[in-house]
């Protein structure tokens, strides 16, 4: 199975951001993908507008599912805002298309992010996103996909669950901090993969927005065993590969975490030993 991977530099100006994705995304099926998937913020990159929150029939969102079905492409929305109910603050949504178009899936970001860095206002996704309380695996041709965005991807349970509903391919769409980035980024989606012995797909933002947050781009494709096998840098990039379900299952045979978690434990308190005797 054919999937592309997309690092964008997404703004403020919503049309460029559509005619950088629709260019991205027939490269995309060019290259003979049947999935590809896009990082968070693609539609729209900076200081929260509630006149940017996305209607799922409105014109944007509209214009990627036209895409979607003209390209014969299943197509992941890395992240959205769309509506919560409060005027003031969104839900940071992943949406998940079909080949004809049609929204199958839903995840609204579960962890939301906040940097407080000396000497500097904190980075607090919370003041504008309101988080969403559920997980979600759709499944996608020959694989079954576990939707995350960015910052969920430091909640290791998270992950767990997904594989144990049938999560094969992770997916982590990003806006991923420059700051953090250099030391977090690959380490963090390699742990993933290694511990759930699935692929992970993770498109990423490059540069600055106009609240002048950084981002690290670097997407990475990385296969069951933890190996990376498609990195970008910090420009503009599709990167196309092909994911083999036959080594999920041949890796899994080979090492069978996945079966040797023992929730029983894990739900006590730790026992407490006295140091100082």
């Amino acid at each position: 199975m054919r999937v592309s991977v997309v690092q964008l530099g997404s703004g403020s100006d919503r049309d460029a951001n559509l005619d950088a994705i629709e260019k991205a995304l027939r490269t995309a099926a060019e290259n003979g993908s049947s999935l590809a998937v896009l990082p968070e913020a693609s539609i729209y990159r900076g200081p929260f507008d509630p006149r940017y929150v996305e209607a799922e029939d409105g014109p944007a969102i509209g214009r990627l599912a036209g895409l979607a079905r003209d390209l014969d492409l299943r197509l992941v929305l890395g992240g959205v805002w769309t509506a919560s109910g409060d005027a003031q603050r969104a839900h940071n949504s992943c949406l998940v298309f079909d080949r004809d178009g049609r929204i199958v899936a839903r995840y609204r970001k579960v962890h939301l992010f906040r940097l407080d860095r000396p000497g500097e206002p904190a980075d607090d996704e919370a003041a504008f996103t309101v988080a969403g309380d559920d997980t979600v695996v759709v499944g996608a041709g020959d694989v079954t996909l576990g939707l995350s965005i960015c910052y969920d991807l430091r909640f290791p349970a998270l992950y767990r669950g997904l594989a144990k509903a049938g999560a094969t391919v992770l997916t982590v769409p990003a806006n991923f901090s420059a700051y953090t980035g250099p030391a977090h980024w690959e380490a963090l989606l390699r742990a993933r993969a290694i511990e759930n012995l699935c692929y992970v797909l993770a498109p990423a933002q490059i540069g600055a927005d106009a609240t002048g947050f950084t981002a690290y781009g670097h997407s990475l494709v990385i296969d069951p065993w933890g190996t990376v096998i498609a990195h970008a840098d910090d420009s503009p990039a599709v990167l196309s590969v092909d994911l083999d379900p036959t080594v999920i299952r041949a890796r899994r045979d080979e090492l069978r975490s996945l079966e040797h978690d023992r929730p029983d434990v894990y739900a006590q308190p730790p026992r407490i030993e006295d140091l100082h005797g």
